[in-house]
């Protein structure tokens, strides 16, 4: 199979608080403002990758690629089908600059340059190879593999020429068995036979690089926008720096938190279609997962299907060398996600993050999501965090249908600690002949913001994001759109 893509972006922010106070969900959770074009060609196994992209937004650090070139090879059969060949080969030039500071309201918006930034450019070209061995012994599936990496940089954050040779080598296997037991019934709880399906998993690896990373720059950054503006008070608000530029330049984040560090320890090396070659380093690790499943039939006599229950995967890493890669404790990066579909209509959630060394973080979620089609959906849940920050938020969204002309959407948010009410919003929509339109009210008091919203959609867009209840978009009255 082969294809072709292009794709091209413009995004321009007249400043840095704009998206924050007027479009926080889309600040939040919708990917970065970027302007960029992208055309990708797609053969078999291969695909290769042109991006031009520039910085248009100064208040924001982000890369510009004047332009930039991938290849990438996955999944293909080497050595007579004995080995898998995966590859990412790239040449580029790339300048970075920073984010220029706030210069106005300065205590209310603490700021610091992140340590993986700076004004730096420059030319990146390099490659990383793995090859795989799949072996089967009975039901256990092993994979040895090595993998590569010989990456050279025209310029660090120290304006000097990098190159760093990178290795990896470890074994990953895999074991997967299952029960079914037809027998197990139940009308309350709608079940019709139960089969538990069960995988254990493991990725025991080894890897050593020639140089340290924290001379690169993240020229491809791990984290969004919204997450560096965060992070950007983390200095005075959590480390207890005084206020920029007191203590410019950057004095070095404290490893615990540092984000490099926790991709790190997660392995993201180990990927040849890594988002951000710039993270590799030495590391050893035992990566191991069991992910379950209990599965039953649901639907009409003689139109049953077969559906989740029930899932619940858990995954933790053991590090060997404690001391050097995860802060003096053998286990870390524990996390779990359970998931119980009791109906077709109602789930209960919940899913965690555990690191348990000194001020890691540990958080959990707690939740029950219910969806009628076409009618509404209903969101409770809870989090509590613990480690460098606490907080513990009791979150709620509601989407209904009232009847064929209105619907309403709200949310609210309360956090348990000092912060109290965090903000509330509710919006009315009217459900016209060709457009949705929305009138809602927003209150923010941690900022103490009140703010009104207008807005309008067409109803044959595919996927509408003003409303659509139990995730059935309200699509067009007519086969012509307008009437």
């Amino acid at each position: 199979e082969s294809g072709r893509v292009l794709r091209a972006e413009f995004g321009w922010i007249s400043d840095r608080n704009f998206l924050n106070e007027y479009y926080e969900r889309e600040w939040d959770q919708d990917k970065d403002a970027l302007t960029s074009f992208w055309l990708q060609r797609n053969i078999g196994t291969r695909s290769s990758n042109l991006i031009a992209q520039f910085q248009i937004n100064d208040f924001f650090t982000q890369t510009s690629w004047w332009p930039r070139y991938d290849h990438f090879i996955i999944g293909q059969p080497a050595f007579m089908n004995r080995a898998v060949w995966h590859g990412r080969s790239t040449i580029g030039y790339a300048k970075m600059k920073a984010a220029t500071p706030p210069t106005q309201n300065i205590a209310q918006q603490p700021f610091y340059p992140l340590p993986w930034q700076g004004d730096v450019q420059g030319i990146r070209v390099g490659t990383r190879q793995e090859l795989d061995f799949p072996q089967q012994f009975g039901p256990v599936k092993v994979i040895p593999y090595i993998l590569g990496d010989a990456t050279y940089w025209g310029k660090d954050l120290d304006d000097q020429d990098f190159f760093r040779a990178f290795g990896q080598t470890g074994i990953k296997a895999s074991l997967p068995f299952w029960k079914v037991d037809p027998t197990i019934q139940s009308t309350l709880w709608n079940i019709n036979g139960l089969a538990h399906k069960v995988s254990f998993d493991v990725d025991a690896f080894y890897a050593k690089a020639s140089r340290d990373l924290d001379r690169l720059p993240l020229y491809d950054p791990i984290n969004d926008d919204s997450q560096e503006a965060f992070e950007r008070r983390f200095a005075v608000n959590l480390f207890g720096f005084p206020p920029w530029p007191a203590l410019a330049p950057t004095p070095a984040w404290p490893p615990k938190f540092d984000p490099r560090y926790y991709a790190l320890r997660s392995g993201i090396q180990g990927n040849v279609s890594s988002p951000s070659p710039e993270i590799a380093g030495d590391l050893s690790t035992v990566q191991l997962g069991i992910r379950q499943r209990w599965q039953t039939k649901r639907g009409m006599p003689g139109e049953e299907r077969i559906v989740d229950l029930i899932t619940f995967d858990l995954e933790y890493s053991l590090f060997p060398d404690a001391d050097r890669d995860n802060f003096g404790s053998s286990i870390g990066m524990l996390n779990y996600d359970f998931r119980w579909h009791v109906g077709d209509r109602v789930s209960l959630l919940s899913d965690g993050y555990f690191d348990v060394f000194s001020k890691g973080l540990q958080t959990a979620n707690f939740g029950m999501f219910a969806s009628r089609p076409a009618v509404g959906n209903v969101y409770i849940g809870f989090r509590t965090i613990k480690g460098p920050i606490n907080s513990n938020v009791l979150s709620s969204t509601v989407l209904y249908r009232m009847s064929e002309k209105w619907g309403i959407r709200g949310l609210s948010q309360v956090d348990f600690g000092d912060t109290g009410t965090i903000g509330q919003g509710l919006g009315l929509i009217y459900i016209g002949e060709s457009f949705l339109w929305q009138l809602g009210v927003n209150y923010d008091a941690s900022r103490n913001n009140l703010g009104f919203r207008f807005g309008f959609e067409p109803r044959f867009i595919n996927r509408p994001r003003m409303f659509n209840p139990g995730g059935v978009p309200i699509g067009p009255a007519g086969s012509r759109w307008l009437e």
